[in-house]
């Protein structure tokens, strides 16, 4: 005979994700925030680049997004490997999904994650080797009204928030110009 062995589920709240907000949804001069008080990073564009600064500590970029017209758009990360640049569509890279849904695979140094549309203004992250579980969830409306979160991140995507939090932009300005077209296209106003 086997002796009985008492085991113990022990319960654990699982730490709820963070909120973050945009200051502004014109990415021209925004500011990402958890907190009012404490700004995360610091958005700055122009018709060339988006820049991506650190909040609390001035002079320090986080990345930077270069829009071209005829070369494909590129990042760079420069605290991190420089002044080195990635084509945004070898690093967030668009690709097909079981179900015959589009997603992109995010490259970091962590590994691959998908980004996965739930509906045409929002998209969840997952880890590449756990496609059921989100780490982050983004809001990509044109417009967030007071108080609503751009996006939530798990405690456990924390060392991907600046890789997600770029693109998250990358994502939010695809999407922002994909319904200026479909505006133009219909005769509709496109502010």
């Amino acid at each position: 005979m086997t002796p009985l062995v008492d085991s113990a589920v022990t319960l654990v709240n699982p730490t709820p994700p963070t909120p973050y907000f945009l200051s502004n949804t014109i990415l021209k001069d925004a500011v990402i925030y958890a907190h009012p008080a404490i700004p995360l990073y610091k958005v700055t564009s122009d018709s060339k680049q988006i820049r991506i600064s650190d909040g609390s500590t001035p002079g320090r970029t986080i990345a930077v997004l270069r829009r071209r017209e005829l070369l494909p758009n590129t990042v760079s990360f420069t605290q991190r490997d420089g002044r080195s640049q990635i084509s945004v569509q070898k690093w967030l890279r668009k690709t097909k999904l079981p179900g015959e849904f589009t997603g992109y695979i995010l490259q970091t140094r962590y590994g691959p994650y998908v980004w996965k549309s739930v509906s045409r203004h929002r998209q969840k992250v997952y880890a590449n080797h756990d496609p059921n579980t989100p780490i982050a969830s983004f809001y990509l409306h044109q417009t967030l009204s007071h108080g609503t979160p751009a996006f939530f991140l798990d405690s456990g995507a924390e060392p991907l928030r600046d890789d997600l939090v770029v693109a998250y932009l990358i994502q939010r300005h695809r999407i922002m110009m994909e319904d200026k077209a479909l505006k133009l296209f219909a005769g509709l106003p496109t502010n």
